[in-house]
């Protein structure tokens, strides 16, 4: 979902009745209802979840559907391609045991709800809330240990599952990054401070800018072979069952080609953010990290090197995101233009915490209220 959903219900309805047809052959009488948006979760795309029924050959269908449409009042990211987002959600839904929702249809043009979506099975259960998060409240805290060391075993699986994928027989060589680098990992790290740039609207952290100094002069002899990295490993991109397995893996926007460390790093330390960037415990049943990182190794079969460097830079990537999420609130006007969020937020206090750096500023900020 979107940091701020604008989409109207009624709209959505009465478009996608009318657009339906072209893209689902031999539907007809097609009815759009119970449309949805929400804000409680997500930070990306502006989501509708909806129940779509039609009739083909005379027979009626009902099925849950998600229109995830590209923000229209700046986004996260600089720009969305949801071409390349469908591409890699319809191949590892079919070629891993991964549950990422099946693209149903793309519209690129703009026309039906205002800029380009996708449209996508809907999946049911539960997501570990953002806002306000998952370890100060909410369904999670109320499961037991037992369930809740099910759960994040579950999501490790997720990650293995997509480590293990083949891309080069799902054909995603595409995925691989484009900046500058002699390395998988240079070019990260080359888009990543193009992107502090761009997120920061002439801002600095001085977290961050010391994390940089940090991984620099701590950077990994080598590379592990590149494989799928869904970009954006947490928690509170999947949504699980009652029974604690995953039923959804969602947010593709930063899929592409890595080390498999990108992501175990990321899960890992998004715990801290939620935990350390707040002040409170991580849930009892949730594992340390080294248990984390030898259960991952188990289930995807790769060794897991250098953690410590791949957790430290999801911190960056992690605080530079809120930072954009911040600076978006204030362009927006959702938040005072001397908001502390862009500069202290959940993301760069762990970050600080991790690294043994400055506590930034006196203040936290974060979303709840904002949107």
């Amino acid at each position: 979902m979107a940091l701020i959903n604008t989409l109207d219900p009624a709209t959505v309805a009465s478009r996608l009745a009318a657009w339906l047809p072209s893209v689902i052959k031999g539907a007809e009488d097609v009815v759009i209802s119970d449309v949805q948006v929400s804000a409680s979760n997500g930070m990306s795309s502006e989501s509708a979840l909806l129940v779509g029924e039609w009739t083909v050959d005379g027979v009626r269908e009902t099925r849950g559907l998600v229109a995830r449409v590209a923000p229209t009042q700046g986004g996260l990211f600089p720009s969305y391609d949801l071409e390349r987002e469908a591409k890699v959600m319809t191949a590892l839904s079919v070629g891993t045991d991964a549950a990422v929702p099946k693209v149903v249809a793309h519209e690129r043009t703009g026309e039906v709800l205002g800029a380009p979506f996708l449209l996508v099975e809907r999946v049911y259960g539960e997501v570990p809330a953002d806002d306000p998060p998952y370890t100060m409240t909410g369904w999670v805290l109320e499961l037991s240990a037992e369930q809740q060391a099910t759960l994040f075993d579950n999501a490790l699986r997720v990650l293995a599952d997509i480590a293990k994928a083949d891309w080069k027989a799902l054909d995603l060589g595409s995925l691989a990054p484009t900046t500058e680098g002699a390395t998988p990992t240079d070019q990260l790290l080359t888009y990543w401070r193009d992107f502090y740039t761009w997120a920061g609207a002439g801002r600095r952290s001085a977290t961050i800018d010391a994390a940089w100094e940090w991984l620099d002069a701590n950077r990994p002899s080598a590379d592990s072979n590149p494989v799928v990295c869904w970009g954006d490993a947490r928690l509170g991109n999947l949504m699980f069952g009652p029974d604690q397995q995953v039923t959804g893996v969602f947010d593709w926007e930063m899929a592409q080609l890595g080390p498999h460390e990108f992501d175990l790093g990321y899960l890992l330390f998004t715990n801290r953010v939620w935990s350390d960037g707040l002040g409170v415990p991580l849930p009892a049943g949730f594992p340390e990290p080294a248990a984390a990182v030898a259960r991952f190794e188990e289930l995807s079969g790769l060794e897991v090197r250098d953690i410590d460097w791949w957790e430290a830079f999801a911190g960056v990537r992690c605080a530079i995101l809120l930072m954009r999420v911040g600076c978006l609130l204030i362009e927006l006007g959702a938040m005072p233009a001397d908001a502390p969020m862009p500069i202290a937020n959940p993301a760069s206090v762990a970050l600080a915490a991790l690294l043994g750096l400055p506590t930034p500023g006196t203040e936290t900020g974060w979303i709840t209220g904002s949107r």
